[in-house]
């Protein structure tokens, strides 16, 4: 590869990246126990950072085999503080911790209700709507609608008969093909030579994730964007974590925030209040194939904020944006972003005219029989055993579901509400108030036949 190893940098700019899945994407969640993997609804920066360096290897060689200036370029861009950042897909949202929600929503008033605690000098107590209780974010990724994660079911082969394994069925969630994912790639503390900008902004299909014989083909693209520095005029700062940080103490004990001793010393900032979430984090590493160490982090989603000068807010904002917080930052930890207004849904209040608003209701207007409960109750319970949580049923279960004997004889306006209900209505977890419904509804079906 040309250019001079040595020459002075002139990317200083972030790079932002886009990624088309060419096959669908099971970027697995490690230690998982039972027959499904599931899979992330995004690509960690982890992911991304190895999949580039992949590419790099394909194309030049091994560090340890290739010419001595390549090796060098694959460690100043793998292994120098270049930061990979996660790619999410486009149109996505991912709910803070500090924003709280109704814990039961009834209504589009309800599903619009949002207190971003971060932002709001004093928390609201109940749903104003229902005055039901209220739930904090957990960090999950909510995905744009009409995209949702897709699970492969396989089995294993027999080698001698060549026929289905018995009891050894495996299935793997991923993204669906056609999905766009974005993110960033940050420069470290020194801007990127030009070789480095060329190389990394250039159009290339890379593999990612898991399962790499069947999928994880993608069209990668990077152009460089400017980005504008956080504007603090107050002694208040919220922060917020888009991928998950390592934190530690003095003495390298794992830690759920900045801490004034490491990450904020020298600062002038300090963290009045913080809404985090912990969990432990591993990964592959696939020069070595062995497992990454797994490390206590606070997930993404949890934000902080600090008080400070606002000249110190600034300057610690720009820090944090730039080259991230934490441990790790070279394999995707520690990505964040300064907030300046209180979180808000993609899509507020969204939902559907012909969402069955009482699940009891609903169950009653189909006028099914005991058996076709039975049925419908096995079918729920099925649905619920094989479909992510959050996520609607796929079409095309619903269809086979229908399609079985009970179901195939149910008139049209009974499949329609049936289908409409799993396919584009009630999320696998809301479908567990209606398998409660429908158990309580065969009961009530036995007592009338009983006292007749």
């Amino acid at each position: 590869m040309s250019g001079d190893i040595t020459a002075p940098g002139s990317g200083g700019d972030p790079l932002r990246v886009s990624l088309t899945a060419c096959q669908p994407l099971a970027v697995g969640v490690t230690s998982e126990v039972g027959y499904v993997t599931e899979s992330h609804p995004y690509v960690p920066g982890s992911v991304l950072r190895g999949a580039l360096a992949a590419a790099w290897i394909a194309e030049y060689g091994p560090p340890d085999r290739c010419e001595p200036a390549d090796a060098a370029r694959f460690r100043l861009l793998f292994d120098s503080g270049v930061r990979y950042g996660p790619l999410l897909p486009a149109g996505s949202n991912r709910v803070p911790m500090s924003a709280y929600r109704c814990k039961y929503p009834r209504d589009r008033a309800c599903r619009g209700f949002v207190d971003d605690r971060a932002f709001g000098p004093e928390p609201a107590e109940t749903c104003p709507s229902c005055d039901g209780p209220l739930v904090p974010g957990k960090g999950a990724l909510e995905l744009p609608p009409g995209l949702r994660l897709t699970r492969t079911t396989r089995t294993s082969i027999d080698g001698t008969t060549g026929t289905a394994k018995d009891q050894e069925l495996y299935a793997r969630g991923a993204l669906p093909v056609g999905t766009r994912l974005e993110g960033s790639i940050w420069p470290g503390a020194q801007p990127l030579p030009g070789w480095a900008v060329d190389w990394l902004t250039a159009d290339r299909a890379v593999r990612v994730g898991g399962r790499r014989t069947v999928g994880g083909h993608a069209g990668y693209t990077a152009a460089a964007a400017s980005t504008a520095d956080p504007v603090v005029d107050t002694d208040r700062l919220v922060l917020r974590l888009t991928s998950p940080a390592v934190f530690v103490d003095a003495a390298g004990r794992p830690a759920p925030e900045p801490l004034p001793e490491v990450d904020l010393a020298g600062t002038g900032v300090t963290v009045t209040r913080r809404w985090v979430r912990t969990g432990t984090w591993s990964g592959w590493h696939a020069a070595s194939h062995l497992p990454k160490p797994a490390d206590l982090c606070a997930e993404a989603g949890s934000t902080y904020l600090l008080t400070g000068a606002p000249a110190a807010l600034a300057a610690f904002g720009r820090r944090a944006v730039r080259y991230g917080l934490g441990l790790r930052r070279d394999e995707g930890f520690g990505v964040a972003e300064v907030c300046t207004e209180a979180w808000q849904p993609t899509v507020p209040g969204e939902e559907h005219q012909d969402k069955p608003a009482d699940p009891a209701e609903w169950v009653d207007k189909l006028q099914l029989r005991d058996y076709e409960l039975r049925w419908l109750l096995g079918v729920m319970r099925d649905v619920q055993g094989v479909c992510p949580e959050d996520q609607p049923v796929p079409r095309a279960v619903v269809g086979e579901l229908l399609q079985q004997p009970t179901g195939a004889k149910l008139s049209g306006r009974q499949k329609d509400s049936i289908s409409a209900a799993l396919a584009t209505e009630l999320t696998v977890r809301q479908l567990r108030d209606v398998i409660t419904v429908v158990e309580h509804r065969r009961a009530d079906y036995y007592v009338r036949e009983g006292q007749r």
